[in-house]
C-alpha cells in the first residue's frame, strides 16, 4: 500500500508539472500572438495623402512641443519618404523616414539613391517599426543623436523654421537627392503643414 500511495504521488507531482508547462507555452504563444496582432499597425496603401497627414500631425506636433523640431517638416519628410504613407515600407512595415536598419527587426528592400550625381536603384536593409508612432520616436532620436561619427549631425533641425530646417538636413547628409530640401519645403508649401508647427 505504501508503494502505491508513493507512485500515485509522483504521478500527481509529474501531472502537475505537465500542466504548468502546458499553461506557460499557452501564455507565451498568446503573449506572441498578441504582440503580433495588437502592437503592430497596419495601414491601406490606398491612403490619401489629407488622410496621411492627419494621422501624424498629433505625434509630429508632440515632438515639436517637447524637442522643438517643427512639426512641418516631420510631416514633410514622412510624406516625401513615403510617398504620404504609400510605399509599401510605410504601410507595411511603418517606416516613414527611409531609416536603414541597425537592429534584426528588418526588411530588405529596393530603394533609390543618387551617388556620383546619377540615380541608382540598390537593396538596402530597413528598420521595421510596430506603428507610425515608433517611427515618428526613431527619427527624432537620429535627429537629436546624430550619427556615430557626428552627434551634433542634426541640431540644425532645432529652430523655429521650416526652411532651415530642411538645408540642414539637407547640408549634414540626411539623404542623397541633391534637391532634398527643396522637394521638403515645397511640400510644406503645397500642402499647408506650417499650420502645424
Amino acid at each position: 500500500m505504501m508503494f502505491v500511495k508513493k507512485t500515485d504521488d509522483v504521478i500527481t507531482i509529474i501531472a502537475g508539472l505537465i500542466v504548468s508547462l502546458l499553461v506557460v507555452i499557452g501564455v507565451g504563444i498568446g503573449a506572441a500572438y498578441y504582440h503580433q496582432t495588437t502592437l503592430t499597425e497596419t495601414h491601406s496603401p490606398k491612403i490619401t495623402t489629407k488622410q496621411f497627414i492627419k494621422e501624424i500631425a498629433p505625434a509630429a506636433q508632440q515632438v515639436e512641443k517637447k524637442y522643438g523640431i517643427p512639426a512641418s517638416i516631420i510631416i514633410a519628410q514622412a510624406g516625401t519618404e513615403s510617398n504620404w504613407g504609400r510605399a509599401k515600407l510605410a504601410y507595411k512595415y511603418n517606416n516613414l523616414f527611409g531609416i536603414k536598419a541597425s537592429t534584426k527587426n528588418r526588411v530588405k528592400m529596393y530603394t533609390k539613391e543618387t551617388l556620383n550625381g546619377k540615380t541608382v536603384t540598390i537593396k538596402q536593409y530597413f528598420q521595421v517599426y510596430p506603428s507610425w508612432k515608433a517611427s515618428i520616436q526613431a527619427h527624432t532620436r537620429l535627429i537629436l543623436n546624430g550619427t556615430t561619427d557626428n552627434p551634433n549631425r542634426y541640431k540644425g533641425m532645432i529652430t523655429k523654421s521650416y526652411t532651415q530646417a530642411a538645408w540642414a538636413l539637407q547640408n549634414n547628409g540626411y539623404a542623397t537627392d541633391p534637391n532634398y530640401a527643396n522637394e521638403l519645403i515645397y511640400a510644406i508649401q503645397k500642402f499647408h503643414l506650417a499650420q502645424y508647427d
